[in-house]
């Protein structure tokens, strides 16, 4: 009877194909007969809104013909949803920067309409973009850039608008580890889709603060989160979501409660089931890798195998480098472990080639490794030891991707330690007011007492000398702490303007090359003109970042100028500060990038100041500076 149903439902499945691919031909018919640009247009949206989470390479085609048409027309209203279009077509097969491309060109048109709601619409799906690039930093700045073209009080669309932008927002926190803060942004979206009684935007950040609750670690009230969000869009029929949640819990239950084997498998093999009945094999492939995920974990690598090549078939119909590439190197993790080195290593490669393609940095820091221990396993050594170095300058690459954090956690902690260090001078001085308002009292009573003899007037008085000299010894000790504190608060600024000098250049320089690539893109570079000449109008702060840091130094690191200039009078500005970077103990590559030239100038500068000083060749520059 199962069979008899399995049977049934592919016969059905193939006559819906088949429906669709007449309703396309008829459709592709019509508009080689249309008498007009409108229709054509007209027609070609349809020909899109069939193919285009089904079909990538048809969408985009049909999405460029609606551009030209619309171009030729001078129809912009039409060529700007043509320009959206065709950036949904692009993000769909994770084609990231051509979408946002296509999506800049929208902005400009909708923005020249004063069609603010779109404008707004399309900076989202940017940031959706980069959210889906791992580029969380830029995903949020285009997020700001949306928010100022919404108005709550105009209507219901913005109000939607409004909780699209903080649904957005949380689930970027999300992927950037901040979940409480992801937590604040769901709930809002949440009120705000039940204050203008949207069930299913209410449904989908119910499945958010799910999310959030999972990251938390609490289990219980995730799965809770997801089965109210996935009772409303059963109600609802949207099957779409339902799947999407359900794939959740069959995560979340193979993931952290591995002994719930039946709720797991129950709930993933639902998402797959949803996916095949809604037909969209973009859902499909991503069940099938969580499923594939979740067999690889529990050691059933042969169904996980088959699960995998089940998913690279959809995958590859789709074009989806980002799944492709995961696939990929899964299935290279599962050859390697059966000792299958040679097909591990033809998947890792691949791998990783698609990795570098799209960006991902992480990816690429994992097929790196991998190709290592490939290799390693072949006895090639010197090819491991190359994997292995790249692995090691792609994990390097992420660690300055993450710079920026680091540099925040580095403000945080400095901002503490100076709120601690005020905490412990007001202490101090209630300690100091404390001991002066006891001796006063003493001196009251010694006052009182003096008169009753000469040797007790003498004792007293000695005992008052010592304890002064007492008083004054500790006095002095509290105000050396005040002082070491104080050099400390220094040094963390010091550190901290150093490493905001570093960071100052290499954005300059991510600026510069933004610009290269612009200038042969006139439609970007107009959109983008006029925010990156305020950019650029930053370094003007240049010397007055160098003063202020100056300052911090010479606190810090008392007459080091003048201690040097005592060894060589003719020393440049540029030389001191070389020689300042130096004591600092920076490395030549965070120096060139702090004076905006190579590595290789760093060093010949080096050299020069080494010979001023009169060094010994032998002699190491940095540690003698380091003396002074």
């Amino acid at each position: 009877m199962t069979r008899f149903f399995c049977i049934l439902f592919c016969v059905f499945s193939v006559m819906l194909n088949a429906q669709e691919s007449k309703k396309i031909e008829t459709l592709k018919d019509e508009l080689s007969k249309a008498s007009n640009d409108v229709s054509r247009l007209s027609i070609l949206e349809d020909l899109w809104k069939l193919t285009a989470y089904d079909n990538a390479e048809d969408a985009i085609k049909y999405a460029e013909d609606a551009v030209e048409i619309a171009s030729k027309a001078k129809l912009k209203k039409k060529l700007a949803r043509a320009y959206e279009r065709l950036g949904i077509a692009h993000a769909n097969i994770s084609q990231y920067q051509k979408s946002n491309d296509a999506y800049l060109k929208a902005i400009f048109l909708h923005d020249s309409l004063g069609n603010r709601r779109n404008v707004s619409s399309i900076y989202m799906n940017q940031a959706i973009n980069f959210k889906d690039n791992s580029q969380y930093d830029s995903a949020l700045a285009y997020m700001d850039k949306s928010e100022p073209f919404i108005d709550l009080y105009c209507c219901v669309d913005d109000s939607i608008l409004l909780i699209n932008l903080n649904s957005i927002k949380a689930q970027i926190y999300t992927e950037k580890g901040n979940y409480l803060k992801s937590l604040d942004f769901a709930i809002t979206a949440a009120d705000f889709a039940l204050a203008i009684k949207d069930s299913i935007q209410y449904a989908d950040n119910l499945a958010l603060i799910g999310d959030n609750n999972e990251a938390l670690g609490n289990d219980e009230a995730a799965i809770n989160y997801f089965r109210e969000s996935i009772n409303i869009y059963r109600i609802a029929e949207d099957t779409y979501y339902e799947c999407q949640t359900s794939k959740k819990i069959g995560e979340l239950f193979a993931t952290k409660n591995p002994i719930a084997k039946d709720s797991a498998e129950y709930y993933l093999n639902r998402s797959i089931q949803l996916a095949r009945e809604i037909r969209v094999p973009f859902l499909e492939m991503q069940s099938l890798n969580v499923y594939a995920n979740y067999l690889v974990a529990i050691n059933d690598d042969s169904k996980a195998r088959q699960i995998l090549n089940e998913s690279m078939v959809i995958t590859e119909r789709l074009k989806d480098s980002f799944s492709l590439s995961s696939i990929q190197l899964a299935l290279g993790k599962l050859n390697y472990k059966a000792k299958n080195y040679d097909l591990a290593l033809q998947q890792s490669k691949e791998a990783l080639k698609l990795k570098e393609n799209i960006g991902l940095l992480s990816g690429t820091v994992e097929s790196n490794k991998l190709l290592s221990n490939i290799y390693k396993a072949k006895g090639n050594y010197s090819e491991a030891l190359r994997y292995h170095e790249a692995y090691k300058v792609s994990s390097d690459s992420l660690y300055n991707v993450e710079k920026a954090a680091k540099f925040d956690a580095l403000q945080t902690e400095f901002d503490t330690a100076k709120k601690e260090g005020e905490i412990a001078l007001q202490n101090e001085e209630i300690k100091t007011l404390n001991a002066q308002a006891e001796n006063d009292r003493l001196t009251k009573t010694l006052y009182g007492i003096g008169m009753a003899s000469f040797i007790a007037i003498a004792a007293l008085l000695y005992f008052g000398f010592k304890q002064r000299i007492k008083k004054n010894r500790i006095a002095r000790e509290k105000q050396e702490a005040i002082y070491k504190q104080e050099i400390e608060f220094k040094k963390k600024e010091l550190a901290s303007q150093t490493l905001h000098l570093v960071q100052k250049k290499s954005f300059l320089q991510e600026l510069k090359d933004n610009l290269e690539r612009l200038k042969n893109s006139p439609d970007q570079f107009k959109i983008e003109f006029k925010r990156l000449i305020m950019l650029l109008k930053k370094e003007n702060a240049e010397d007055k970042d160098w003063e202020v840091f100056k300052s911090y130094f010479a606190e810090v690191h008392n007459d080091f100028d003048e201690k040097l200039k005592g060894f060589s009078e003719d020393l440049t500005e540029k030389e001191m500060r070389l020689a300042t970077f130096l004591r600092m103990n920076l490395t030549t590559k965070e120096i060139a990038a702090v004076l905006n030239v190579l590595p290789d100038s760093v060093l010949k500068s080096k050299y020069r100041l080494k010979k001023k000083l009169g060094l010994d060749k032998d002699k190491d520059l940095t540690a003698y500076l380091t003396t002074l």
